[in-house]
């Protein structure tokens, strides 16, 4: 049996499990910059929207939880330890009220060793506070009395989004949740951008057609150069992989970006080379001249020390390879000055 499965659920009906967060994330993002960022997308099924965060799925699970403070019964509800995700997401969906807003989670079958001690909300995770500390709390959030006032009109749409939130809420399994739908392949892509580029392509000078070209999915960005400043910014520079002595090391050239992948198990025959490619229309960084993998340029551009490489024909979000960040190659700079730097560049690049 799988640890998860890829689920969708309104995240009103998924509950904290921490009494307060702070209002950033480990990487130093603001939660209110990260909630400007989530987008949306065409809902399938009960649900009108879903959203499509810059951040990875959060795992909820199924729990038995005490209201410490006395307002509600014991009763199983769906929880996560994503905290501040959660946080983003649900302000995100209180925006979008009365539509009935979905998320693609993951969906754990079994909590690992050790959850249940991290559990510390006392309102069965109805409420969380935010704030740098718990003797510095800024605000408190409970969706239920955040959402926004709607007209008379609006009252059937009302109450079928509370209908909605009920029903995920009261889902006994992770079978009963309804099935994410697969993430695009590249393939798909190409033909979603066909249109597009062959209009672009009729546009451009003669000289210029052949890398304008629909024939091919590189044409989706007309990237031998990379068209977004941050994305190669954020991304040149030495990255570790999951192995112990794989390396990844990305510099720009005189085609774009490079990355020299370097591993001891694969002989002294020097590190391999692979062109890495942006497409600006799906803000995807794609892997060689196939575009066998993908990572989000949105993940990129934040610069929180880790980037994720997924599969672009199995239709999952469980990343295929996962890079950490170990320098620039210029100087040994936390992660976070490097991002003062990019900022400075971009500044000196607009004038």
């Amino acid at each position: 049996m799988p640890l998860y499965e890829e689920k969708l659920v309104c995240p009103l009906s998924v509950r904290f499990t921490q009494e307060h967060i702070r209002p950033v994330f480990q990487n130093g993002m603001e939660l209110e910059s990260t909630i400007r960022e989530i987008k949306t997308k065409p809902g399938i099924g009960d649900y009108d929207v879903l959203l499509d965060p810059p951040f990875g799925a959060i795992e909820i699970i199924r729990w038995h939880k005490r209201d410490c403070s006395g307002d509600e019964l014991p009763a199983m509800h769906w929880l996560t330890f994503d905290n501040r995700r959660l946080y983003c997401l649900q302000r995100a969906a209180a925006a979008l009220w009365p539509k009935r807003v979905g998320v693609a989670v993951q969906a754990l079958y079994a909590a690992t060793h050790g959850y249940d001690r991290k559990d510390n909300s006392m309102t069965a995770g109805r409420k969380v506070s935010i704030g740098h500390s718990p003797k510095l709390l800024t605000d408190r959030w409970d969706w239920r009395q955040s959402l926004p006032a709607t007209e008379q009109a609006a009252e059937g749409h009302v109450a079928a989004a509370h209908a909605l939130v009920a029903k995920d809420e009261t889902l006994a399994g992770v079978e009963q949740l309804m099935d994410a739908p697969a993430p695009p392949s590249m393939l798909e892509l190409f033909f979603q951008q066909g249109g597009a580029l062959e209009q672009k392509a009729k546009e451009a000078p003669s000289e210029a057609r052949s890398t304008a070209d629909a024939s091919s999915p590189r044409s989706s960005a007309g990237v031998s150069e990379p068209q977004n400043f941050a994305v190669a910014e954020g991304l040149c520079g030495k990255w570790q992989g999951a192995k112990e002595g794989e390396t990844f090391e990305v510099r720009r050239t005189a085609e774009g970006l490079e990355c020299a992948c370097a591993a001891p198990s694969k002989g002294k025959g020097g590190p391999r080379r692979v062109e890495l490619w942006y497409d600006e229309t799906s803000d995807l960084l794609w892997w060689g001249d196939a575009g066998s993998m993908y990572a989000q340029g949105a993940e990129i551009r934040s610069q929180g020390g880790r980037v994720r490489w997924y599969g672009a024909s199995d239709g999952s979000w469980t990343p295929k390879m996962t890079w950490r960040w170990v320098g620039d190659g210029v100087e040994a700079a936390p992660r976070e000055a490097k991002s003062q730097r990019t900022q400075r560049r971009a500044t000196r690049a607009a004038r």
